[in-house]
Formats: C-alpha cells, structure tokens, sequence
C-alpha cells in the first residue's frame, strides 16, 4: 500500500473513532444496507446464469453432443456445471453480509459498556427514525432531555418506560419520544394517522444486544393522559396481560381506538412494541402506534 493510501486509510479511520456511538452505528447500517443490495444482486444474477448454463447443458447431453472430457463434437470447448453449489464468491459475499450482522452485535455491545442505559436500536425505513433507545428505570425520564452522553439536550433520545422490564421482557414495550418540529425523535410519527402511509411503513426494526426484533404495524390513534379520578382505558397501562381475558379485552380496545383497521390477528402471548409521542389536538394529548412482534 503507497503512503497516500495509508494516510487516507488512518484519515478515515480517525474520523470513525472520533464519532459518537450512535453516528458510528448510523454509518456501518448504511454500509450493510450497500452490502445486501449488492450481495443480492449476486445471488440473482448467478442464479440467472447458473439456470441458463444449466438448461443448455442438459439439452446438449440430450442431443449427444457433449463428450466426457468438455469438448462438443466440433472440437469447442464446453462448459458443465458439475453441482448445484452455490459459486463460491456468492457464498463468500454471504458470509461477508453475516459478519456485518455480527458487527453490529458487537457495536450494540459496544455501546451497551458505553451508556449501561443503551436497550436497544430503533429504525423504520423511510421514516427518519432511526435511535438507539434508552432505559433507566432508577430515573425514568432521564432522557427527556438527555443525550447518549448524558449531556443536556433539548431533543432528549426515545426512553422505555421505566415499568417495563427488560430482564423477562414485558408483553409490551412502550417507548416515548419528544414530537420534534423539525421532525426528528418521534416528530414524523403522526403521519401514521394516514393507513397508506402505516402500509408503506408498516415494519418496524427494535433490535437489542441479545436478539433482533422486527414488529408491524397494528394500530394507530389519539389519546390523551387521563387523570387519575377519570375511568378511561390508559393505553399507557398495557404492559402486562394479566390472562386471556385480559389480553383479548386489551386487543379490542386498541382496535375500537384506531384510526384504521390493519387487519391483523393477534395472539394471547404475543409481544409489543407501542411509540408514543405528544400531540396537540387537546391538552396531555398523545399519538400512539402499537406494533406486534413478528
């Protein structure tokens, strides 16, 4: 490698170390998201090839125009596929797309010994989103107004409520986040009020440093915080079911609250993730998406 490349290379590693955490991890999804649409088109492309050469092998053996040692019968060479293998530059591309699932793992890990508050990542395509998470339960609403580094900061990072638990995960994950004007933090998360909109982003990514989660879509609505005289269902309760009954009861609430009807079943023993940020129709109001686990 000449000295120009070495200098670009420790150029480009200084500016990654000097990221923060989750700007590093912003990046590397980037990148693995190039990866995939590139391993994919490997993968089809050989596919495609591997197809062809096949059909045209067996129709030559048919014909009897293949001989043993790959020439046809004018004296050309000709090419046999021996096995249905998958070439190996694919399957080294794989196994390249899977190490970058692992290094994310790892970049989780990473920034779990960081931030001991760090629970997990959050992302919808297309949408913006795209936060780790934050749970502290000894403090519950630390990041409001808090970073990853814990410095003040008016946009705060999305939090898990503090009465779930992360341990024997809850049935449902509620996660707040400030509705920012700019559209950052959950500030794009009422365009869910719109069912093409929940349809063209109906997946959402919750991923941990234990395990990946992927969750769709359900239901969405407006709500409010409801005093503690008042008799109203809190959405905001629904961390637990108690039993069946319980959960079923639950289920046909959230149905009866929202906005549009995703015609999907849920499960007694399911699991949730719900995104919750202020809205202004009315005072405490609140947007709300709920979201099963897949």
């Amino acid at each position: 490698m000449d000295k120009k490349k070495q200098v670009r290379k420790k150029r480009r590693y200084k500016k990654f170390k000097d990221m923060t955490r989750p700007q590093q991890l912003k990046l590397i999804r980037s990148l693995s998201i190039v990866g995939i649409v590139f391993v994919t088109i490997i993968v089809v492309v050989s596919m495609v090839i591997f197809n062809h050469l096949s059909r045209v092998t067996a129709s030559s053996e048919s014909e009897g125009d293949i001989f043993s040692h790959g020439f046809d019968k004018d004296g050309e060479s000709s090419i046999i596929i021996e096995d249905s293998e998958v070439p190996l530059a694919v399957r080294e591309s794989m196994n390249r797309a899977a190490e970058e699932q692992t290094d994310m793992s790892t970049l989780y890990a990473s920034m779990k010994r960081d931030n001991p508050d760090f629970a997990g990542y959050l992302r919808i395509e297309g949408t913006g989103i795209d936060y780790p998470v934050m749970y502290s339960p000894q403090e519950p609403e630390r990041y409001l107004d808090r970073d990853f580094e814990i410095n003040k900061s008016v946009k705060g990072l999305p939090f898990i409520d503090a009465r779930c638990s992360l341990e024997k995960t809850s049935d449902n994950l509620i996660i707040y986040a400030h509705n920012m004007k700019d559209g950052s933090m959950f500030g794009n998360l009422e365009a869910y009020r719109e069912k093409d909109y929940a349809n063209e982003h109906r997946i959402i990514q919750f991923d941990t440093p234990e395990e990946s989660g992927t969750y769709e879509v359900m239901y969405a609505f407006y709500d409010r915080v409801y005093y503690e005289d008042e008799r109203d269902f809190r959405f905001y309760d629904f961390i637990d079911a108690k039993d069946k009954d319980d959960f079923d009861g639950t289920m046909s609430i959230l149905a009866s609250k929202s906005i549009y009807n995703m015609k999907k079943d849920a499960q007694y023993g399911d699991k949730f993730i719900t995104l919750v940020t202020c809205s202004y129709q009315e005072d405490e109001g609140r947007f709300v998406v709920v979201a099963r686990k897949v």
